[in-house]
């Protein structure tokens, strides 16, 4: 047996409760985490097992953490992500119902037209999804509208909804949908339109700070600001009692907003909504532009991360310090997933469509509606896990790997490195939690105490 390439352990560190030298280890196979005492971390790391209490072998072993000496770690990685993918009996396609938005943020690479998808085009895309849905069982069928807006799409999404759920329907499958929107239209009666009737479960909504920050950055294409209007909408959306979805709050930072993001916090919390929704902060990244030359390094996006996890706790935000595993990356790699846009172009990602910067057509269009030839091609991007097993990216040696999948197949195609914060603050992250667990087992001391 050996110690897995697959882990992270923290420096030790002084438990002054205990009065003794502690690690935190994280095993990135499993996403499990064990508290570990200096003296068997040092048992550990020597790889003399036979010296452990045979519990903690035995649950070391179960969590992957020791495995077996002749084991091509990465190996049996990918071969359970790409079995996974084609295993995977879920059907997950993305509309993009137009090819419009209200606003003109700054560092978004695609260009917008008052494009909507055809009657036409929404019945050869209802032929795909058919043909798809009858090429294996399938468990469920997940849409998610994307944009530039889909709320302006609506539309759209009144004439596909019915039909996409009859067809689920009558092939045995459940039906989910998502929406990633800026919010500006997500008024109390389009958010019941979307929830009750169009099966919506999910909702993303992008702030980028507060008011002064968000509007330098968020605003209409006529320059008029857009915050307090999202605001108000996100804020009565999660007060509503009467509405089964899932509330996501995504901030965008580069070097013009981060120091804002503890002021957004602030402010969510003020409209005490907290514990209602779920909320990330995602550095900018390039869009076929160069949008990511703007953004924070990686380490420092990372240390500002965990101030704001900081913060986040302590406000009572529902916050989720490790990360899980990922064998699934992403669109790209899954075979049956797909993008349709407002054109009828076809793609295995979604950060692509409507970006000049790839041409026209877009070289990373893989089919279209019509059936006509498009240049790209579905490998380009989906044979990403057999790259890394080649060693053609740094993951193939990186111990995060199963927590992150890779990250994002088109930024290293692109040559940008598009690693996620927690492979630069999982330390941090660990010691975060196992203070919380500390803090954790003392309050439910002090309740025995006051039951006893």
């Amino acid at each position: 047996m050996k110690l897995s390439h697959y882990h992270v352990v923290t420096q030790p560190f002084f438990d002054e409760i205990e009065k003794q030298t502690k690690r935190v280890i994280f095993s990135s196979r499993t996403s499990d985490v064990r508290i570990i005492d200096e003296h068997s971390w040092h048992i550990l790391a020597s790889g003399n097992f036979d010296q452990l209490p045979q519990d903690i072998l035995f649950d070391l072993v179960d969590i992957e953490l020791i495995v077996p000496d002749d084991e091509n770690e990465l190996q049996t990685i990918l071969d359970y992500n790409n079995a996974l993918a084609i295993d995977d009996d879920n059907l997950y396609l993305v509309i993009q119902p137009t090819a419009f938005c209200q606003l003109g943020c700054h560092y978004c690479g695609q260009e917008h037209t008052s494009k909507m998808m055809t009657e036409d085009e929404q019945q050869k895309f209802i032929e795909r999804a058919t043909k798809k849905l009858a090429s294996k069982k399938f468990r469920s069928l997940s849409i998610s509208w994307f944009g530039a807006e889909p709320l302006v799409g609506l539309p759209v999404m009144r004439n596909l909804t019915p039909k996409l759920q009859a067809l689920a329907a009558s092939f045995g499958c459940s039906y989910h949908a998502k929406i990633v929107t800026n919010g500006l239209a997500l008024t109390h009666q389009v958010a019941t339109e979307i929830v009750q009737e169009l099966g919506v479960n999910s909702i993303e909504i992008t702030l980028d700070g507060t008011g002064e920050y968000h509007d330098a950055r968020r605003m209409q294409k006529n320059g008029l600001p857009t915050f307090e209007k999202i605001f108000a909408n996100v804020t009565a959306l999660a007060h509503r009692q009467d509405l089964d979805v899932q509330i996501n709050i995504r901030c965008n930072v580069d070097y013009q907003n981060y120091e804002s993001v503890s002021l957004l916090l602030q402010k969510l919390a003020e409209a005490e909504i907290q514990d209602k929704i779920s909320f990330y902060v995602a550095p900018i990244h390039s869009w076929g532009n160069d949008a990511h030359t703007r953004s924070l390094s990686k380490q420092e996006f990372a240390d500002w991360e965990i101030t704001w996890f900081g913060e986040m706790i302590e406000l009572g935000f529902n916050v989720g310090l490790l990360p899980e595993r990922k064998p699934l990356v992403c669109m790209a790699v899954m075979p049956h997933s797909e993008l349709v846009d407002a054109y009828g172009n076809i793609f295995n990602c979604t950060e692509v469509s409507y970006v000049p910067t790839y041409g026209t057509p877009n070289e990373y269009a893989i089919d279209h509606l019509s059936g006509k030839q498009m240049p790209g091609k579905r490998e380009r991007l989906a044979s990403f896990n057999d790259k890394v097993r080649q060693g053609a990216y740094p993951c193939s040696t990186c111990p995060m790997l199963p927590v992150c999948g890779g990250s994002c197949p088109k930024s290293w195609l692109e040559g940008i490195e598009p690693c996620p914060s927690a492979k630069h603050n999982i330390e941090q992250r660990l010691l975060l939690t196992y203070a919380l667990s500390r803090i954790e087992e003392a309050e439910a001391n002090k309740e025995a105490l006051v039951y006893a």
